[in-house]
């Protein structure tokens, strides 16, 4: 099996310097180190229990070149019949040169039609992308994209505490009112959320916890048709557009779970027909 990261593994000593005084500045900023090929390799190894895998048909949809790592729109589709027998079960995305290796992971089912997600992610500097597939079969399959970023390694390192007491997020759902059994249909969702990264400091120069929305489910009918495991690297204000096939008029169950264990809630109508 090819190694994921093996295209990074000969780095030049130029590279390494460079990496040198990057961290440096990451010093400066009051932030962490970044992950690095063995974070993502060892993250790999827990998820897959290995870390070799061949290319697959994997699209990585992303800009080459972004002139802000704090919200970088990726979108992720895995060609399949979306059957039983061939669905991709989950898809996971890590990045090395975040400060920690996974940013998100992806669970379909059939019901979802088209394994296709839209979101926003933030990326600590210029980097590869790397995504990896596990199919119904157990066929397990990555793709990789690179993306450059003019700044991403500086983040705000003091901050205000945006949770204020009291404080509740905005969610707003798109879902259409109506569609044809069998038909593929897209649902997009937002929560304002700050995604709270925990590399923060306050102006008392303590570390403010992490908070975020660790977890987005969709049910259709009480049925669990997509979830989503969220990290830090997610952006602020969470914002997730998936597909789905309905068969039979149904209520969207909208649940996101944040840090704290708060649940919050909302409901669409979809008829069929």
């Amino acid at each position: 099996m090819k190694d994921p990261l093996g295209h990074m593994a000969n780095r030049s000593s130029a590279a390494w310097s460079r990496r040198a005084v990057l961290g440096a500045g990451l010093a400066l900023c009051g932030l962490p180190a970044r992950a690095d090929d063995e974070d993502v390799r060892a993250a790999m190894s827990e998820d897959f229990g290995t870390t070799g895998f061949e290319p697959g048909r994997i699209e990585i949809i992303m800009p080459e070149f972004s002139d802000s790592g704090s919200s970088v729109p990726m979108e992720l589709y895995v060609p399949s019949a979306m059957t039983p027998e061939d669905y991709p079960r989950v898809v996971r995305v890590y990045a090395a040169r975040n400060p920690r290796p996974r940013v998100v992971a992806l669970y379909f089912t059939p019901a979802c039609g088209e394994a296709r997600i839209e979101t926003r992610v933030r990326l600590g500097s210029f980097q590869d992308v790397i995504a990896v597939a596990e199919m119904a079969d157990g066929e397990r399959f990555q793709a990789v994209r690179r993306v450059n970023v003019t700044y991403g390694a500086c983040e705000q390192a003091i901050a205000n505490d945006q949770f204020p007491p009291g404080w509740e997020p905005s969610i707003r759902t798109s879902v259409p009112e109506q569609a044809a059994p069998g038909e593929i249909f897209t649902v997009r969702t937002i929560i304002g959320h700050p995604m709270e990264n925990g590399l923060r400091h306050n102006f008392r120069g303590l570390l403010i916890p992490v908070r975020i929305v660790e977890r987005f489910t969709c049910r259709a009918g009480g049925e669990v048709v997509f979830s989503a495991e969220l990290e830090p690297a997610i952006a602020a204000n969470p914002y997730i557009a998936f597909n789905l096939r309905l068969s039979e008029s149904a209520d969207l169950d909208f649940e996101w779970v944040d840090t704290t264990g708060e649940v919050y809630t909302r409901s669409a109508r979809v008829e069929v027909g």
